[in-house]
């Protein structure tokens, strides 16, 4: 890997250089910038979470692609097909409010959001931990139901 291709699949991934440097590559800004501009090699492992973060964008792209499909084979005939909804996650602090979740994972959920919603009939909801709770009330919070709630905001 290249530096321009580092650089490409850093804003492909939606990562800052500030981001990348520090979830990817746990280094300064300075020497992410300087393995871009191809001044020092790029270490394995951060060629390994590149590729790995990469192959985790292709399998939410592609898992989400077989469930708007599933779900619009299912739909009766004649229904309209309102949008899918996708959950934008505009803070990091609202990424993190469920617990399993991975911090390194959050621009690239962007990444499939912004993706998706250019291929596919998709709306996105913007998260509103506010709003969420008050419709989550006493239930388990997943991202199941964070994606039930965000289909609720899509007008029929």
């Amino acid at each position: 890997m290249n530096g321009v291709t580092l650089k490409a699949i850093r804003s492909l991934l939606h990562f800052s250089q500030h981001e990348a440097a520090e979830l990817i590559g746990g280094v300064s800004q300075r020497s992410w910038s300087s393995w871009e501009a191809g001044e020092q090699k790029i270490p394995q492992d951060v060629i390994s979470m590149v590729n790995y973060l990469l192959s985790c964008r292709k399998k939410a792209i592609a898992d989400t692609q077989a469930a708007i499909k599933t779900h619009y084979q299912q739909m009766p005939a004649g229904v309209s097909k309102k949008p899918i909804a996708l959950v934008w996650y505009d803070s990091f602090e609202d990424w993190c409010t469920l617990p399993y979740r991975e911090s390194i994972m959050w621009r690239p959920q962007q990444s499939v959001v912004a993706h998706l919603i250019s291929i596919e009939n998709c709306s996105v909801i913007q998260f509103d931990a506010n709003a969420y709770g008050n419709w989550l009330g006493r239930r388990a919070d997943s991202d199941s139901m964070r994606n039930q709630w965000a289909d609720e905001q899509v007008p029929a």
